[in-house]
């Protein structure tokens, strides 16, 4: 058995996305981890209609990180711009200095359980001949990101995709390239998320 590990779910697009492209789909379980509230809800909805092209999906509203934390997640809260709903604080600021639609939009501050991904992972290992990582998590993979690749068992993990947020937080892009190039190195395929088709 197989494992698509869906870090930052939304409302279920990577579901439909490896739903399409892998032939072998019934062959993978997939986790997916949505955090966001309103999002969450949405991804119970539309993850029903590709329940028969997997062996399983489990759904978490719980936050991606690699230890015990209590996070802040800045959530809208009306359905159509929970899409950008955020972890980072420094996100959420530029959102609403650069999109004016998002300067006085009512919001929560929740404070999600944690999907420890480093435990998770390991775990997955002893269960999956191989497991396949999704990572869109709004700016948590800076922290996440040097932990994990310690980790990783590239003899099971040949496929990361990825967003990286580095435009939004005032990163350099070099780190981005630092991270993949790190992947790699373990002889990963990397390919990012907005390239995904």
């Amino acid at each position: 058995m197989k494992l698509i590990l869906d870090l930052g779910a939304h409302w279920g697009e990577s579901i439909k996305y490896f739903s399409k492209k892998l032939k072998d789909a019934s062959s993978f379980d997939i986790i997916s981890v949505e955090a966001g509230e309103l999002n969450f809800k949405k991804l119970q909805k539309n993850s029903q209609k590709y329940k028969d092209s997997f062996n399983k999906i489990t759904l978490h509203n719980k936050f991606v990180y690699h230890e015990s934390k209590d996070i802040s997640f800045y959530e809208y809260i009306d359905d159509f711009h929970s899409a950008g709903s955020t972890y980072s604080k420094e996100k959420f600021e530029f959102n609403s200095k650069k999109r004016l639609e998002y300067a006085n939009l009512p919001y929560n501050i929740i404070h999600p359980d944690i999907f420890n991904i480093c435990e998770e992972y390991k775990k997955s290992l002893d269960v999956y001949e191989e497991v396949i990582i999704k990572m869109d998590i709004e700016g948590a993979e800076y922290e996440i990101l040097p932990d994990l690749i310690k980790i990783l068992d590239p003899e099971k993990t040949k496929y990361f995709f990825l967003e990286f947020h580095s435009d939004k937080l005032g990163i350099s892009p070099s780190v981005d390239q630092n991270f993949i190039n790190d992947l790699r190195a373990l002889n990963i395929q990397t390919k990012e998320l907005n390239n995904m088709k």
